[in-house]
C-alpha cells in the first residue's frame, strides 16, 4: 500500500480524470449530448485536474502548489456535481429559476465572475434533466463519484503523509 501512494498517486490520478474528460468527449460528440453550465464547471474542473497531474508528473518543482491548485479543483468539481444531483432530486414545481439556459460565455459576459458562478450553481430546470445512464447513475452522479473518489484518495495520501511518514513525492 505504501508503494502505490508513494509511487504512482500521480500517475493514478491522471489516469482516472484522462478516463472521464475522454468519456466526456465520448458524449458530447459522439452521443450528441449538450452540456449545461453545471455540467460545463465538471467538465472544466476535470480537465483541469487532468492537467494538473499531468503538469505534476513531469514537473519536479512546485509540488506543493499543484497540490493545492488540485483540490480546489476537486472541491470545485464536487459542489457542482452534488448541486446537480440534488436539483435532479427536486420536484419540477421548486426548481430554481436560474441561468442554465443561457449560454456559458454569456453568463460570464453578462455577470461579474462570482456572480455568475452563482447564477450557474442556481441552476435551472435544463440542469435537472437525466439525460444519459450507465448502471444506474446517471451522469452527475458519476461526476460526484468520480470527484469524491479523488478526494478521498487525497485524504488518505495526505494522512499517510501526515501521520505514517510516508515520502511526499
Amino acid at each position: 500500500m505504501k508503494v502505490i501512494f508513494e509511487g504512482y498517486f500521480n500517475f493514478i490520478v491522471t489516469i482516472a480524470s484522462l478516463i472521464v474528460v475522454i468519456s466526456q468527449w465520448y458524449l458530447e460528440n459522439i452521443e450528441g449530448l449538450v452540456p449545461c453550465n453545471l455540467c460545463l464547471l465538471q467538465k472544466y474542473s476535470a480537465q483541469a485536474i487532468f492537467l494538473i497531474y499531468l503538469f505534476k508528473m513531469v514537473t519536479p518543482k512546485l509540488k506543493v502548489l499543484f497540490d493545492v491548485v488540485g483540490m480546489v479543483f476537486v472541491l470545485f468539481g464536487l459542489s457542482a456535481g452534488l448541486r446537480q444531483v440534488y436539483l435532479q432530486n427536486l420536484p419540477k414545481d421548486e426548481l430554481p429559476l436560474g441561468l442554465c439556459d443561457m449560454p456559458f460565455e454569456a453568463i460570464f459576459s453578462l455577470y461579474p465572475f462570482f456572480d455568475g458562478l452563482q447564477k450557474v450553481f442556481l441552476g435551472s430546470s435544463k440542469c435537472a434533466e437525466e439525460q444519459w445512464w450507465l448502471l444506474g447513475l446517471n451522469i452527475a452522479e458519476w461526476s460526484s463519484v468520480f470527484f469524491s473518489s479523488i478526494l478521498a484518495i487525497m485524504l488518505i495520501r495526505y494522512s499517510l503523509i501526515m501521520f505514517k511518514g510516508h515520502k511526499y513525492n
